[in-house]
């Protein structure tokens, strides 16, 4: 009943229409062939990966890897070819220079300058950062690593044409590229 006191019915009104069933059946047809679709594509993708598994384990590819190992293993590190470097001979032994840009160039660096430092009286091997901001960067860490020099300092000099100076100091036989001649 409403608010007048007037009886309400309710009618249910259903829809027989013919075209209806036919509808959902190429919908559920439509939705078929899309996961048929994506499932052979995931079949393929499958397959390729298992191809690339196998072409990495073939016996030519360990060859590509042995020597890419052997090169990370020597020393090489393809990042280093961007670090240009300059050793300055502190320490008074003759040739010394030499030793260690061979021993940096050996290992990827660019090694640009060899000179003699200010004076002969250091100590210890210094790496001097020439470009960092907020300490010493990455790449002056990079080739105090490689010497085996913790000595590594953030000494910014923009007349330098350099990324990092290394000042090879008295202490030089224990160095890396000492102990790999001997």
């Amino acid at each position: 009943m409403d608010l007048l006191g007037r009886s309400m019915t309710t009618k249910v009104i259903k829809t027989t229409a013919r075209g209806q069933g036919e509808g959902k059946n190429k919908i559920l047809k439509g939705n078929r062939f899309i996961v048929w679709v994506v499932e052979s594509i995931i079949v393929v993708l499958i397959a390729f990966n298992a191809y690339l598994v196998y072409s990495l384990t073939s016996s030519s590819s360990y060859n590509f890897f042995d020597s890419k190992l052997a090169s990370v293993e020597s020393g090489v590190d393809p990042s280093n070819f961007k670090i240009q470097v300059e050793v300055l001979n502190g320490c008074g032994e003759k040739g010394i220079g030499q030793k260690v840009m061979k021993f940096l160039r050996n290992r990827g660096f660019d090694v640009v300058n060899i000179d003699n430092a200010n004076h002969f009286e250091y100590n210890e091997t210094i790496v001097l950062d020439r470009k960092g901001s907020n300490g010493p960067s990455t790449d002056a860490f990079k080739v105090g690593v490689a010497l085996g020099s913790p000595n590594v300092i953030l000494q910014e000099n923009t007349v330098r044409m350099v990324d990092v100076s290394v000042i090879v100091g008295k202490d030089y036989n224990r160095l890396l590229f000492y102990k790999e001649q001997n």
